[in-house]
């Protein structure tokens, strides 16, 4: 026996390094992204890392020693650096990245390379310290692989253990699943769409690999339609739709997705008129779309113009910003066309050429608006000078046509606005015009123009505010400012009283511990729940009574939000979002899945549903029908990409 385990050392030892190697990457990252240790899905990890040291000792154990050796140390570094990088994105960015998406904006990022390099947290590359002592011991010879190759019955013993363990793991993804769980652990080993949530199920290693075969597989998730048959869909008859030839082009179509597309679609209420139907209609519309405006930017000493606009509009308190894979890009896209943002490509870069006939340019197109769109930045990340033609935006200006400086760090808002407003007062009447801020994107940490600009004034009213959280504010100021010079110029051209403007969000700051910013909040608890995310949205204009809605609402909301107030004529099935002042009860959705309503939220890593009363809740069944709900919009939205949908039934636009 001695003799034996003596001859088949050299897989035994590959096996054990292998294992405690990717066990260590495992817990580490477990431990820093805050995943639950005591749970299934721990065991589930302990299984496939079993399984992938056996492959390892499998394949490595027939090479020579300088071959194994090269072989142990380019998968162990591989899977350290890949953990340090997930956990860095996830730090920098707000996400955990996906091999697809990576593909398809590397050209668009690279520059920011080397700062997601410089600012990754000290502790993350203790996922890198399994790596540094493998080498080291490889190196002085503290670790030898056995030269003699193992008998390959055991070999062959080796590999039939291997096969076996894996289809017990595989095997192990259809028990212990939450009954409530937006995903079962099984489809997030299939299909890893939403990446937090498999890695909280399936560990980090899995989802690797599982994740580089969405850069070959064509996802489409399963999407029930009306899981209650015993409720029909409403046709309101007092908005314009075109249900009856709708219902044709479904009954002749011959592509199952785009039938799949119809069935749900039709499946939806049309959600009626109602008592703010119209309340701007006719009036010109300024829409803007403001970079990391948190809650900490609306001050009443440094920033009083928004401060103001919040006091005397329409103020939305209970509104979320969610951050998407590609962040800016993808919160625009979704303000135009109300869809989940696809989990496995920056949407906006990889479906810029499909029709989107719904998008809210269009529909302001459409009623005899002018529209125009202006940004004070190139095309380098995304390809928004073809992409808001296809919104409905009768031009694109970027910087390349609009007079803007260069400065240290991103442009002045007040010199966009400047030229902006050059451009809108020349627009033909009524107007519908889309501004997409700059002046407070990241980075927050270094020098810049506009960070430095106020920071004796910022310095003043916080003293002992984080250096970040100062520049952050500083920047605030600049857009504040220009936001003043707008109302004044609008004011003083005899456009203000006819003209509606609307702020919203793209996300919360960047690349800045969400402490700072979390602590520098003074309206609400940010540590709560899902109120990261929680975001300023509010509409001016001088005639408005001022007004606070608490519905819960999103950046998918806005479209049909929009639309309704503007009394424009869509139907509200085509968007995913809802008219906010609808009756629909609404369900805010964030991109790892959770969801929250007006009874409470539930966290999708965790599998929990928290109430926010005592006496009003959810059953488990009416979770398990939320998260339903909450699946096909995702998988609706991805189907309406991959098909081009709304090319296909141009017919039914209103």
């Amino acid at each position: 026996m001695d003799r034996l385990f003596k001859r088949n050392w050299r897989i035994v030892i590959i096996f054990i390094t292998s294992f405690i190697a990717f066990f260590l990457v495992e817990l580490l990252f477990r431990i820093m992204s805050n995943q639950p240790i005591l749970s299934f899905g721990f065991i589930r990890l302990l299984m496939f890392t079993t399984v992938s040291a056996l492959i390892m000792s499998v394949i490595l154990s027939y090479l020579s020693e300088k071959m194994t050796n090269i072989g142990l140390l380019t998968v162990v570094w591989f899977f350290s650096i890949y953990s340090l990088a997930q956990l860095g994105f996830k730090n920098y960015l707000g996400n955990y990245f996906s091999w697809s998406i990576i593909k398809g904006t590397v050209g668009g990022v690279a520059d920011y390379a080397g700062d997601f390099l410089k600012y990754l947290k000290p502790s993350y590359f203790l996922t890198i310290v399994p790596a540094i002592l493998l080498t080291l011991m490889i190196i002085t010879k503290l670790f030898v692989i056995p030269r003699r190759k193992p008998h390959w019955p055991i070999w062959a013993a080796t590999l039939v253990l291997t096969v076996a363990l894996h289809f017990l793991s595989v095997g192990s993804l259809y028990l212990f699943n939450n009954e409530t769980a937006l995903h079962k652990a099984y489809s997030l080993y299939d299909t890893p769409v939403l990446s937090e949530l498999a890695m909280t199920e399936i560990g980090l290693g899995t989802f690797m690999w599982r994740d580089m075969t969405l850069v070959f597989k064509d996802i489409e998730d399963e999407i029930i339609v009306n899981p209650d048959p015993d409720v029909k869909p409403i046709d309101d008859k007092s908005r314009k739709t075109k249900t009856t030839i709708w219902e044709a082009l479904a009954a002749a179509e011959t592509n199952s997705r785009i039938k799949q597309i119809d069935d749900y679609l039709l499946s939806k209420a049309v959600t009626p008129r109602n008592d703010y139907t119209g309340t701007f209609e006719g009036k010109n519309l300024i829409y803007i779309m403001v970079e990391a405006m948190d809650l900490v930017s609306i001050d009443e000493r440094l920033t009083p113009t928004l401060y103001r606009l919040t006091q005397e509009g329409w103020y939305f308190d209970n509104y979320y910003a969610p951050n998407n894979s590609c962040a800016t890009g993808e919160s625009e896209f979704m303000s135009m066309v109300s869809l989940i943002p696809s989990t496995t490509v920056c949407t906006p870069n990889s479906y810029y050429r499909n029709n989107f006939a719904p998008a809210l340019m269009n529909l302001f197109k459409n009623a005899g608006y002018s529209t125009n769109s202006y940004h004070s930045y190139s095309d380098k990340f995304y390809p928004r000078s073809e992409l808001h033609l296809n919104y409905g935006s009768s031009k694109f200006y970027n910087d390349d046509e609009l007079a803007i400086k260069t400065l240290l760090g991103w442009p002045s808002d007040i010199n966009l606005f400047e030229e902006s407003l050059k451009l809108i007062l020349k627009q033909e009447k009524p107007f519908m015009s889309f501004i997409i801020t700059a002046a407070m994107h990241l980075p927050y940490d270094i020098n810049s123009t506009l960070g430095n600009r106020y920071l004796d004034e910022v310095k003043a009213v916080y003293p002992d505010y984080p250096i970040e959280i100062q520049r952050y504010i500083s920047k605030a100021i600049d857009f504040d400012k220009a936001v003043k010079l707008m109302i004044d110029t609008l004011d003083s051209a005899g456009e203000l009283d006819d003209t509606i403007l609307i702020f919203f969000a793209d996300h919360h700051p960047l690349r800045m511990n969400a402490s700072y910013f979390i602590n520098a909040t003074q309206q609400v608890d940010r540590r709560k729940g899902l109120n990261i995310d929680l975001s300023p949205m509010f509409i001016y204009n001088p005639n408005l009574t001022p007004a606070i809605h608490k519905m819960p609402g999103s950046t998918m909301d806005l479209a049909p939000t929009i639309a309704n107030l503007f009394d424009l004529e869509f139907d509200p099935r085509l968007y995913m979002g809802v008219d906010l002042f609808s009756d629909v009860k609404n369900v805010v959705i964030l991109p790892n899945g959770s969801w929250k309503t007006a009874l409470g939220e539930y966290s999708a890593p965790k599998g929990k549903f928290t109430a926010y009363f005592e006496d009003y809740t959810y059953t488990t069944d009416e979770i398990a029908q939320i998260n339903q709900f909450v699946r096909n919009q995702f998988a609706v939205s991805e189907e309406i990409y991959k098909t081009d949908y709304f090319k296909h039934r141009l017919e039914v636009m209103p």
